[in-house]
């Protein structure tokens, strides 16, 4: 062999290794990814990525559609006709974790989905929840997941659920439950990055609460990290943390949160010092949205479920360049 096809050969050799990136869209300029939705997958409220670049929507249709990073629709799951699809989570290895909602929200529960046969397995059976409504994972492997209607005491809850099958109750508080319109209260959660604290959006409260995690894994003090009325609005957005819905922190530990009400309409970001510093969806240029609901990271892309629950329409799938990754899950 020559040798300048040697050092030629290592490229090519290199460069194949790779993983293959995805197109990615734009810094900043939020852009239609999905818009309208394909029959049976309208109305889009959990999302979820999978390593190897597939994005998956679940909504009130009760059906997941996975879509390639370019927006072509590769299948069309169904789960539970009727039923109301809220947050997933997509775990390597696990599959595809979904809170299920009975139509009308008569009750809820915590379904795992296999990704390739479409399996469907009832994590938590028996007495079911009042709103499933989101989900995260501890580096344990543990699922924590939001119930948003106020129980009896009138609090809203939040539960450990187990990937094997099982839930217990993990934080509760009048803090966690709704006190107005749009009667949703413990929505989107998020661990930091040393799962020192979950954070957790109430939508009807406008706020992020956060519960710190002790060392026994039980859970201590719920507080108030952000709240709409008090906030640092540097980013000047006229409806801070209006309906905040889902939830995500990036790699710099700032939080991307689902304003959903709409006067906002927009995606919103606290530092970790709780400043309300940048919004995208009504800014020159962006795609407007409606309703959006939930949100995940994937490679430099942000992907948002818009459930369209205020505006006319079936609902769509956005996608807003970001400048940092995704913080990992189950980390």
């Amino acid at each position: 062999m020559k040798r300048w096809l040697i050092p030629l050969v290592a490229i090519i050799s290199l460069v194949a290794a790779q993983p293959v990136l995805g197109a990615q869209p734009d810094q900043g300029v939020v852009r239609d990814f999905v818009n309208p939705p394909p029959p049976g997958c309208e109305h889009p409220e959990g999302i979820a990525a999978s390593p190897n670049g597939l994005i998956y929507t679940a909504g009130i249709t009760g059906n997941v559609c996975v879509y390639t990073l370019d927006g072509a629709l590769t299948r069309i799951i169904p789960v539970a006709p009727g039923h109301a699809l809220l947050g997933e989570l997509y775990v390597a290895g696990q599959g595809l974790y979904i809170a299920d909602n009975d139509p009308g929200f008569a009750g809820g529960r915590v379904i795992r989905v296999d990704p390739v046969s479409g399996a469907v397995t009832d994590l938590t059976p028996g007495t079911p929840f009042r709103n499933t409504n989101a989900i995260t994972q501890d580096h344990h492997g543990t699922l924590y997941v939001s119930d948003s209607f106020a129980n009896a005491a009138g609090e809203g809850e939040i539960y450990q659920v187990s990937p094997s099958g099982g839930r217990t109750l993990w934080a509760h508080s009048t803090l966690l439950a709704p006190h107005g319109p749009p009667g949703f209260g413990a929505n989107g959660v998020a661990f930091d990055r040393t799962e020192s604290f979950l954070y957790v959006a109430n939508t009807s409260d406008d706020r992020i609460l956060r519960i710190a995690v002790n060392r026994d894994g039980s859970a201590g003090a719920i507080t108030i990290f952000a709240d709409s009325a008090t906030v640092v609005n540097t980013a000047g957005t006229p409806a801070p943390l209006d309906g905040a819905d889902g939830i995500q922190f990036d790699v710099q530990g700032n939080l991307w949160i689902c304003a959903n009400q709409p006067a906002a309409d927009e995606i919103q970001v606290l530092s970790p010092s709780a400043e309300l510093f940048a919004a995208y969806g009504r800014n020159p240029g962006d795609a407007p949205m409606q309703t959006p609901a939930s949100l995940i990271f994937h490679e430099r892309g942000l992907y948002i479920a818009n459930l369209a629950f205020f505006d006319p329409g079936v609902g769509k799938i956005s996608v807003l360049g970001v400048p940092f990754t995704g913080a990992p899950i189950a980390h």
